[in-house]
């Protein structure tokens, strides 16, 4: 399967996954065959991109770390409960969290312990509406996931999961108008979305049920490493270590989420981002963190340095930049009738030099081609 923004699709394409809203209704299922009516529909939903199915990855299955369903199921609870907090917090009555979170919060965590040594290919199809839950979820499963792979505790994953789950809680405080602002924010808007982790605190410090330590994540998730960070400009040595995980984790999730008022950021570009900015995370964390990570996940199209065109079908745990590639096009511009795969683990005289945008990719790569010999 290969993603597609929903700018990018045409009648004729097949699905490869559902597509779902995040109350769990389906709007699409695998396997139909796109019509302008649906793709139409798809963008009023809100809709930003889909998997589309690959006649040259038909073989090729894909693993990820939670079932779709415990996926969606977590965004409607999450979703339910901040929206109800929401009305609590503007009518200035206390707030009282229930634990209906934790029934899928345990089960994010059977998922994640039973697939530890998964490497981190899909990205989940988020609503455009509802991207702050969908965010807080999957920064709650990429946690999740590197806190399993540093062997963390069943009790401690938890308090990790609560935290990284919870840890835009505050911005039930924060006008619509400005937490959903299409263009740049003013300065003052600026500083008011600032006061996100500090509110967050104190909601959670109100919560019997929600421990310390997660409640420090809430409040120190924006802080940095080098002291640059808010509410309160802490340095490394005096920020929590799940907090150093979950503000690393936020940032990647965010640059490489979809927005209707900017592109995503490929992955291998997010983790140069983060990873050329010393100082700022903890470069343990870090590194614990993009051993499960896939720089080019599954159905990306590279170019290797000698000019050959492929697609990625496997990723190594721990070597994001040495992918299986299937060798579709030679360097001289033919496409293969019958595509090898190579090892970058193996081939170690290749690198990717080029990763190909949509159009490119379309271009170079069709997902139908007359050409191939």
């Amino acid at each position: 399967m290969r993603k597609f923004s929903v700018d990018a699709l045409r009648p004729g394409m097949i699905l490869a996954k559902p597509v779902m809203g995040a109350e769990g209704q389906l709007y699409l299922n695998s396997g139909v065959e796109l019509k302008y009516r649906y793709i139409h529909n798809l963008r009023r939903t809100g809709i930003l991109f889909v998997y589309i199915s690959d006649p040259l990855l038909e073989d090729v299955e894909v693993a990820d770390v939670i079932t779709e369903e415990t996926r969606r199921e977590a965004v409607k609870v999450l979703k339910g409960m901040l929206m109800a907090n929401r009305f609590d917090r503007q009518g200035q009555r206390k707030i009282v969290l229930d634990n209906r979170f934790r029934p899928v919060l345990e089960k994010m965590v059977e998922d994640v312990l039973a697939n530890k040594d998964v490497v981190i290919n899909l990205s989940d199809i988020r609503n455009s509406d509802d991207y702050t839950f969908f965010h807080s979820v999957n920064v709650c499963t990429l946690c999740l996931l590197t806190g399993a792979g540093m062997d963390y505790s069943r009790t401690s994953l938890e308090e990790l999961g609560v935290g990284a789950l919870l840890h835009d809680m505050g911005k039930v405080c924060i006008d619509d108008k400005i937490l959903n602002k299409n263009g740049s924010l003013t300065p003052e808007e600026y500083e008011e979305i600032k006061r996100h982790p500090a509110l967050g605190f104190e909601i959670l410090s109100q919560q019997p049920s929600i421990s310390a330590d997660s409640i420090k994540v809430v409040l120190q998730h924006h802080e940095r490493c080098d002291g640059s960070g808010y509410p309160y400009k802490l340095t490394r040595e005096d920020i929590h270590p799940a907090a150093r995980l979950v503000m690393a984790v936020d940032v990647y999730d965010a640059l490489t989420a979809d927005r209707p008022y900017r592109s995503s950021m490929p992955p291998h570009l997010a983790i140069e981002n983060i990873s050329v900015c010393a100082g700022l995370y903890d470069e343990s964390m870090v590194q614990h963190f993009f051993r499960h990570l896939a720089a080019y996940p599954v159905g990306t199209v590279i170019r290797l340095s000698n000019g050959d065109l492929g697609l990625v079908v496997k990723n190594h745990k721990g070597a994001p930049l040495r992918p299986v590639i299937r060798i579709c096009k030679s360097g001289d511009g033919y496409i293969y009738d019958s595509p090898y795969d190579i090892n970058l683990m193996e081939k170690l005289n290749l690198v990717i030099v080029e990763v190909l945008s949509e159009k490119e990719r379309e271009v170079e790569l069709p997902l139908h081609s007359s050409e191939r010999r």
